[in-house]
């Protein structure tokens, strides 16, 4: 959700509250971001469990990892964001808006390094397992992350793409009010017909997690390698969706901060999959921690 802040504006979320909860203290709403992001951690635990069954990894030490590394990767996700935009989160001189989580500003790709950061600190001090391998159990869990998150990025209202022709097929029209229409125009009226961007990149989430589930079976006699294709092709996708991202006012021509991380991921994952090391047998597995 790599949103920015306004100054002098309110900016209303597509569909901030998904529901109310009763309760004998009032109502409690259940936001459509958050909602979308817990899904997407439970969805992913589970994944992560299934996979580290089929890795012969345990997986309750694969649960307190994946923990962890959402953790780290909240801190991540958060610390690229405000280097990013610090000009204009601290615009104001409030430096308490580093900490204000609930108005929106993380970045996708800083979840990825500082969960990898996280993941390679946490494994020096305890070792969770064959390093290769629990990178291959957390690739398709990664990226049925990254799909419920950009559907919370959807329902949230950022993130959008460029405009495209009223009559294309998949085109979306933000309302009034939503940060697309405070950035396309005054606010009052809704947006134009964009490019539903969060959409496309989480339709690449669920088709990567199901190509990487079905890829981890079988390549686990090259462990690495599942993550090297999901940095791969995530990095490709990311980059073209990139291109048509119409929220980060990059001048034609140029690359944005996340296709310049989208060639450090792409030269990262050929790194991987021609390094990854070939197992010969199940008793390998308890060698292969570098």
């Amino acid at each position: 959700m790599e949103t920015r802040q306004h100054q002098n504006r309110r900016e209303t979320p597509v569909l901030q509250e998904l529901f109310r909860i009763p309760t004998p203290f009032g109502d409690f709403p259940i936001f459509g971001y958050g909602a979308m992001v817990l899904c997407g951690v439970l969805v992913g635990i589970y994944l992560l469990r299934k996979g580290a069954v089929r890795r012969d990894l345990n997986p309750e030490a694969v649960s307190d990892l994946a923990i962890y590394l959402v953790l780290f990767g909240a801190v991540g996700a958060r610390t690229w964001y405000l280097i990013q935009f610090r000009d204009q989160v601290f615009s104001g001189g409030n430096w308490w808006e580093a900490f204000a989580l609930w108005k929106g500003g993380l970045v996708l790709y800083g979840a990825i390094a500082g969960g990898l950061l996280g993941f390679a600190w946490l494994q020096r001090r305890q070792q969770f397992g064959s390093t290769r391998d629990l990178l291959d159990v957390i690739a398709p869990a990664l990226a049925i992350g990254i799909a419920f998150g950009r559907i919370g990025c959807f329902l949230n209202g950022c993130c959008w793409g460029g405009t495209c022709p009223p009559d294309f097929v998949f085109g979306v029209i933000f309302p009034a009010g939503s940060p697309p229409a405070f950035a396309l125009g005054d606010g009052n009226f809704p947006s134009p017909t964009l490019h539903p961007t969060q959409l496309y990149s989480a339709a690449q989430g669920i088709i990567l997690c199901a190509l990487l589930w079905m890829s981890g079976g079988r390549w686990r006699s090259r462990p690495g390698r599942s993550f090297a294709l999901f940095l791969a092709l995530y990095a490709l996708g990311r980059s073209a969706i990139e291109s048509i991202r119409g929220d980060h006012g990059v001048l034609s021509g140029e690359l944005t901060v996340s296709q310049w991380a989208s060639i450090v991921a792409f030269s990262l994952a050929i790194y991987l999959w021609k390094t990854a090391p070939e197992r010969t047998s199940k008793s390998d597995t308890s060698s292969e921690n570098g």
